[in-house]
């Protein structure tokens, strides 16, 4: 019966290595790394600023840096000090980002369908709510810092 933490974080664990590996599966005829996709799929319209970026994806402020200077020379995204606080760096897509958003987007879908087709349809309501509740909990523990 699944429900020890070791089981837990394991399960967690094997989820997150297949989903990777299915992302880098669909993201693959893009051109993009599954961390460019990432980033990609995170940028709303309205823009991020960069330091709100590296917090959403876990990662430091050089590497978000890397992985943001790459997706300019593509011209996905674009870098624009902000007005009312020149310090802050933002980032936005670019019309060829919205693009390539639109084909990720796409894949996500695939990958839901995928998910879907494999739960029996009774347990389908159960599951999404279930992530939405465990997403929920994970991205607020991300944003306080863990305990």
């Amino acid at each position: 019966m699944y429900g020890t933490i070791m089981e837990v974080g394991e399960l967690l664990t094997d989820l997150t290595l297949t989903l990777s590996a299915l992302r880098r599966r669909f993201v693959s005829h893009t051109g993009l790394t599954v961390s460019q996709s990432f980033v990609l799929s995170i940028v709303p319209g309205e823009g991020v600023d960069m330091s709100t970026l590296a917090l959403r994806l876990g990662l430091d402020n050089s590497t978000v840096t890397r992985l943001v200077e790459t997706l300019e020379k593509k011209d996905y995204l674009e870098r624009r000090r902000e007005e009312q606080d020149r310090r802050v760096v933002s980032v936005y897509l670019t019309e060829r980002g919205e693009d390539i958003v639109a084909l990720l987007e796409l894949s996500e879908d695939k990958l839901g369908e995928i998910v879907l087709e494999s739960i029996p349809e009774e347990k389908r309501e159960q599951l999404i709510e279930t992530l939405e509740e465990l997403l929920w909990n994970l991205s607020r523990e991300q944003m306080i810092g863990g305990k």
